[in-house]
């Protein structure tokens, strides 16, 4: 711990800073419109055709897009003006709902309408992401970066879990309309504030000048740079596992909670509030911490160790106390290792290589939810679902032993790099 009156002071001068300002409403406003479109969506081509096929068309329809279009988004964000692109991206999502929720009211329900927006709106959140984590480092010193992380993780985090429960409302006593045209308002608001970043922010884009490399070619600069740098890469190898074990678990705590536990919907939203709340003091307090220094072997302890643990017991000791504490700890675990995982890449990552990585590493992320979803409803099929997250938890502690044991990943520090030409400080490996 860092034990200091630095902290403190950092946070004062970060609520100072008014871009900052602008990135965290920007951020809010985000997340609570994806967060009702996301209730709202699913809620209305379930209620309106009874047909799990067509929940799950639109389903895999967002999935692929965001699989599709995470490379190519990365390369934009390292061409363009990273603050014109949020515009763009939130533009986009607004204007996406506003077409659905016109076209819902005037001609009822349009499968392919709600695919079409699905995929626009997918695409667009994929810019976004990688454009939104890649632009923070531009508006805040590096000392203040794992503060800056933490309070907007922590801000959405809580703000999407309140906002699924405001989409539910809206969609029980107005429709989805009022849903739809509710997130297009939002993602309006949005834009307004990334209009916003940009009226403040000094000219950053194109970043390249001079002949253009394809963008398959600049993928693969990507791909390389990642190769070079040991241990981001093994990092994000583990999160592939880390996060492909979790979703087999995760995504089906409401089983866990009804069959395993014998509790219902009280039960089941007070557990996933308490990992909502853990997981946004998590991210609060890497900026109190050393961890960085350590980033790696943080992240293996925190996305690996810990949540391995917590599944392990909720497997072995099923009750409703035991669930409620055992996913705040491994919130507070994951929004802990999660911004320590972010800000180390924020501060090893070059500028104009970070919308690229943010990308690569997204793509290895996101691969293995949908197989993982699957794999978890056939395993609890087979076995039940107490066991599966008993050998899940398992899985996990095995894993990040195995993952652990990489030096590369054992020396990657995360912590601010010194200006070029800068004397003094200890030398930091990045593997």
């Amino acid at each position: 711990m860092s034990g200091s009156g630095e902290e403190p002071r950092k946070t004062k001068t970060l609520f100072r800073n008014g871009r900052f300002l602008h990135y965290i409403a920007m951020n809010v406003s985000s997340r609570t419109a994806s967060s009702v479109f996301g209730i709202a969506v699913i809620w209305m081509v379930f209620e309106v055709t009874k047909s799990v096929i067509y929940v799950g068309v639109v389903g895999l329809a967002e999935s692929l897009t965001t699989i599709g279009f995470t490379l190519p988004g990365g390369v934009w964000v390292d061409r363009y003006s990273r603050s014109h692109l949020l515009l763009l991206s939130n533009v986009i999502r607004g204007v996406s709902l506003g077409l659905l929720a016109a076209v819902f009211a005037l001609y009822g329900f349009q499968l392919p309408v709600v695919v079409a927006v699905a995929v626009c709106w997918s695409a667009a959140t994929e810019l976004y992401r990688s454009c939104n984590y890649s632009y923070l480092p531009e508006i805040v010193s590096a000392g203040e970066l794992s503060d800056a992380n933490g309070v907007t993780r922590a801000g959405t985090s809580v703000i999407g879990s309140a906002s699924a429960a405001i989409g539910g409302g809206i969609i029980a006593f107005a429709g989805a309309v009022v849903a739809f045209a509710y997130g297009a308002a939002a993602f309006g608001l949005a834009a307004l504030f990334a209009l916003l970043l940009v009226a403040r922010s000094t000219p950053d884009g194109p970043r390249k000048s001079g002949t253009r490399a394809g963008m398959l070619s600049e993928v693969k600069d990507g791909m390389s740079w990642l190769r070079s740098q040991r241990g981001l890469l093994f990092l994000s190898a583990s999160a592939t596992v880390f996060n492909f074990l979790s979703a087999v678990v995760f995504y089906y705590l409401v089983v866990y909670m009804v069959q395993g536990v014998g509790l219902g919907a009280v039960a089941f939203g007070i557990a996933t509030g308490a990992n909502v709340l853990g997981g946004a003091l998590g991210s609060l307090t890497l900026g109190r911490t050393s961890a960085l220094g350590r980033a790696g072997a943080v992240w293996v302890l925190m996305a690996g160790s810990v949540p391995g643990g917590v599944y392990l017991l909720m497997g072995l000791e099923p009750s409703a106390a035991v669930a409620v504490a055992a996913l705040f700890a491994a919130g507070f675990a994951q929004g802990f290792g999660g911004n320590a995982w972010l800000t180390a890449a924020q501060n090893i990552v070059p500028t104009e290589m970070r919308g690229r990585y943010f990308a690569i590493d997204g793509l290895l992320s996101f691969v293995g939810g949908p197989p993982a979803i699957v794999f978890g409803s056939l395993f609890i099929a087979a076995i039940g679902v107490l066991p599966v997250y008993a050998y899940v938890g398992a899985a996990l502690l095995v894993s990040s032993v195995l993952f652990g044991a990489s030096r590369d990943l054992w020396k990657l520090d995360g912590r601010p790099r010194p200006a070029p030409g800068a004397q003094g400080g200890p030398s930091r490996s990045t593997g």
